[in-house]
Parts: structure tokens; C-alpha cells; sequence
């Protein structure tokens, strides 16, 4: 039984390849019957992996990780190649999304389950290839064009660092297994070299300061390719760092994944708050998310890591999928009279029932299932994550509150939620735990937390404070920051006014 579910891994890995190969021969034409055959392919992947999930570990070569995170892989290519079917008809270049979203895949499928570094490599420079050929859908757009091209060179240097990393440590100490990197002591001045070059590529493709001018650069692209990049291709740098942490865990690498990923997540959470436009405050989204993720790896907190990525690819996808839904709803709601501004009272009434309640459910929730005491600290940090993405739910429900009814509601809601947010968590931690690196908590845990944490209540404390000249100038500022300049948009010198 064991042989033939190993039999399945190659071949759930290489079949969208080759289907990516016809469909690319295929793309001027019957492109309708290659969406349905790019989604049906995908869509066999997904049961694939759900039983390599069941026997994973169990004498297997694939482990738990590996598992979930092709999940994740092919429940998001199904579910947007889906999608894609009806958004792209009629589109001629739809058998090329197809051939490019199935490359993604396979490519995707082959990093997450590499067991050496060339392996990963190739996988790694084969999906961001993919990337770039769907970006490059509406190349006649100047929009579509700059973003191909911010996106290759940050995806070059990113490149460049991984294969250093890998010419290096084959080279220098014979080593391309990654399951042999944690049993080997590494020494010498080029470990914290090879550490910072890991770190580097990871940046790279998950849009980090000082990389994260591409990601904005992306949205001339068509939905289900931004679907594509934001739920699965930018979490490529949390998986590399899982699967390098015995490279990416001296004391260097750590300080800059840490810096880079605080960092990133204060600067999309700030950018996202004053975009006006549904798409480009999801990309700032992402790049928030993709910091705290980072800021994970960096602590040494993988099980979050991975439960938060996986969650945030599905969600993430769902989101884009969505947008047209939700420029819908907005322009319907500028037609419909906005209600009346709260008092200061109420607003400072509303502030602080948001930080209160979801906390008190949180420490409600951990008393009926109890947090684990192992090395991981997985659930403690998606705790904090949790109460600051509750307070900013529980504000906007208390918002549209119109009588003691409604609040009864929300303090019937908030318990239950709570208790289940714990218990999947906790459920993902003990599933996870074994094929996860050994937790190594920085002592700077807690401090930076705390210190991401403070920065953001100081930043929503701000915007809901509307009208004071501090807010105008963050607000200005944070716009301006936001926005991408290009010579590819610049209006041509000859071009009328």
C-alpha cells in the first residue's frame, strides 16, 4: 500500500507539466476545453493530496508539511482555473493562462516537495518564470509591461541568492539533501554568508521591504492570475525558509528576517488603510500578511508560520475572486446615504470594546482548550495575531450596532469563534510538530511582537481619529508612499495635456 502512494507523489507533481506542454501547443485555440482540462487536472491533484496528508510520515517521502502545502497548491490552482473558465471566455489568450497556471502548478508542486537543493531551486526559478509568463498576458498594456519587469529583476536577485546558496553549500561541504542539512554542523565565515543569501531570495519573492515594489506593480494583470500570485506564489518565501532553516537560523539571517518582515507588515497595514481602490488595498493586505509571516520564520515560530499561510492562501484567493463583488457593493454604497459620523464618546466607547471583548474570548477559549507546552509557541503568536484581526472585525460590527440587541449578539458570537480559532490552531500544531524544524524562540519574541502590535493600535488609533492634522499627514504621506511611478506609465513627451 505504501509503494503505490508513494507512486502517486511524481505523478501528481509532473502531470500538470505536461499538460502545461499541450496546452501551450494548444493555446491559439480550443482554449475553452483547456480551462476545463487545466481545472480537471488540478482538481485531481487535490484528493491526491489529501491522502499523501493521511499516510504522510508514515514511511513515506513525502512529509506532513510537504502534504498540506500541496493542499494548498492544488486547491487554489482548482478552485481559480475554475473561475478562470468563465472570466477569460472569449478571451484568446485564455489557453495561455492555462498553460502558464498549469506550469505554476507543477513547478509549485515540485518546490514544496523537493528533498534536495537543486530540487527546490528548480522549482523555485520554474514557478517564478511561470509568474512572469502570466503577468505578461496583456503585454500591449504599459502597466502590464512594468510590472513583468519589476517583478523579473526583484525575481532575478532573488534567484541569483538561492543558487549561491546552493552552489555554495554543495560545493563547500558536499551537501544537497535537505534532510542531511540538520544533521550536519556547518562552520566558517560562509554560514552566515549562505544564511543572508536564503533570506535574500525569500524577501524577493514575498515582496519584503526592500523588495516590495513589485507586488503593487502586479495589478494590471487579469484576476485569476492575481488569485494565483497572491494565494500561493508570494508564500514561496515562508516555505523557503522552513525548509533552509538549519541555514537561515544564525543570528544574522534571523535579525534581518525579523527587521524585514516588522517592517513590511507596519508598512502594507499603513498602505492598506488609505488605498481607496478594492484591488490595491488587497495587495497591501498581502504584503502585511506576508510580513507577519516572514517575522515568523524569523522567530523561529514554523507551525505558525504554516498554519497562517496556508489559511491566508485560501482566503486570500477567495478575496480576488471576489473583487468584482466587492467594487459592486462599493458602488452601490456610495448611493445610499452614509451613517452619521459617532460622537467621541461613542467612538472612544467602540475603541475600547473592540480591544476588550476579543481578548477576553481568546483567554475564554484558552481555558477550554488548553495551549500546548511545546517548543513550537505557534498558538501564542497566532494569539496576538488573532485578537488584533478580532478588534479590527469587532470595530467595524460595533460600527453599524443599534441597540443593546446587537451587542448581546456579539458577545454570543465572539466565544464560540474564538474557541474554534484555538482548537484548529492547536489541531495544526500537534499535526505539524513533527515534520517541522526544532524551534529555536528568539529571547526578541515577545518585545518585537509587542512592539508590532503597539505600532498598529497607534496606527488605528490615528485613522479613527479623522479630521486632526496628525491624521492628514499620515494619511498624505502613506498615499504618496503607495504609489508607483514608472517611465513605462509616464505620458510621452508629445502627448497632450
Amino acid at each position: 500500500m505504501l509503494v503505490n502512494v508513494n507512486a502517486l507523489l511524481p505523478a501528481v507533481t509532473v502531470t500538470p507539466g505536461l499538460f502545461a506542454l499541450v496546452a501551450a501547443l494548444l493555446a491559439g485555440r480550443r482554449y475553452r476545453w483547456l480551462g476545463y482540462s487545466g481545472a480537471f487536472v488540478a482538481g485531481t491533484g487535490f484528493p491526491i493530496a489529501c491522502v499523501l496528508a493521511v499516510f504522510a510520515g508514515v514511511g513515506m517521502g513525502i512529509d506532513r508539511v510537504a502534504a498540506v502545502l500541496l493542499l494548498l497548491v492544488f486547491g487554489v490552482s482548482t478552485v481559480v482555473q475554475a473561475f478562470a473558465i468563465r472570466y477569460l471566455a472569449g478571451d484568446p489568450r485564455a489557453g495561455r493562462f492555462t498553460a502558464g497556471a498549469s506550469l505554476l502548478t507543477s513547478a509549485s508542486a515540485g518546490m514544496v516537495t523537493a528533498t534536495t537543493l537543486p530540487g527546490l531551486a528548480v522549482g523555485w526559478t520554474l514557478a517564478g518564470v511561470a509568474l512572469c509568463l502570466l503577468l505578461g498576458m496583456y503585454w500591449h498594456l504599459p502597466a502590464a509591461r512594468d510590472g513583468v519587469r519589476r517583478t523579473a529583476i526583484a525575481f532575478l536577485i532573488g534567484d541569483l541568492a538561492l543558487w549561491g546558496v546552493v552552489v555554495i553549500v554543495t560545493a563547500r561541504w558536499g551537501v544537497s539533501d535537505l534532510r542531511a542539512l540538520a544533521d550536519e554542523a556547518l562552520s566558517g565565515p560562509l554560514v552566515p554568508v549562505v544564511g543572508c543569501l536564503a533570506v535574500v531570495a525569500a524577501l524577493s519573492r514575498s515582496a519584503q521591504v526592500p523588495f516590495h515594489k513589485w507586488l503593487p506593480a502586479t495589478l494590471a494583470a487579469p484576476t485569476p492570475v492575481s488569485a494565483l500570485l497572491h494565494a500561493g506564489v508570494v508564500n514561496a518565501g515562508g516555505i523557503l525558509l522552513l525548509r533552509l532553516a538549519p541555514l537561515a537560523s544564525g543570528d544574522t539571517a534571523r535579525a534581518l528576517t525579523i527587521v524585514a518582515g516588522a517592517t513590511t507588515l507596519v508598512y502594507g497595514a499603513v498602505i492598506m488603510l488609505v488605498k481607496p481602490d478594492v484591488k490595491g488595498a488587497l495587495v497591501n493586505s498581502t504584503m502585511a500578511q506576508m510580513g507577519f509571516m516572514i517575522l515568523t520564520c524569523g522567530l523561529g515560530l514554523w507551525a505558525a508560520t504554516i498554519f497562517h499561510l496556508v489559511a491566508h492562501g485560501f482566503y486570500k484567493a477567495t478575496l480576488f475572486l471576489s473583487s468584482g463583488s466587492g467594487v459592486a457593493r462599493r458602488r452601490r454604497a456610495a448611493f445610499h446615504p452614509r451613517p452619521p459620523a459617532m460622537t467621541a464618546r461613542r467612538r472612544l466607547l467602540n475603541g475600547a470594546l473592540a480591544t476588550v471583548l476579543p481578548g477576553a474570548a481568546l483567554y475564554a477559549a484558552t481555558m477550554v482548550i488548553p495551549m500546548s507546552a511545546g517548543g513550537q509557541h505557534a498558538e501564542q503568536a497566532l494569539l496576538i495575531f488573532a485578537w488584533v484581526t478580532g478588534a479590527a472585525a469587532t470595530w467595524g460590527w460595533l460600527r453599524h450596532l443599534r441597540g443593546p440587541a446587537d451587542l448581546v449578539m456579539v458577545l454570543a458570537v465572539l466565544p464560540p469563534v474564538a474557541i474554534t480559532y484555538l482548537g484548529l490552531t492547536s489541531a495544526a500544531t500537534h499535526y505539524l510538530a513533527p515534520a517541522l524544524p526544532t524551534a529555536m524562540p528568539s529571547a526578541l519574541s515577545w518585545p518585537v511582537l509587542a512592539a508590532v502590535v503597539t505600532i498598529l493600535a497607534a496606527v488605528a488609533a490615528v485613522r479613527w481619529s479623522p479630521g486632526t492634522s496628525l491624521h492628514r499627514a499620515i494619511y498624505a504621506r502613506a498615499l504618496s508612499a503607495g504609489y508607483i511611478t514608472s517611465p513605462l506609465l509616464a505620458p510621452s513627451r508629445g502627448a497632450r495635456s
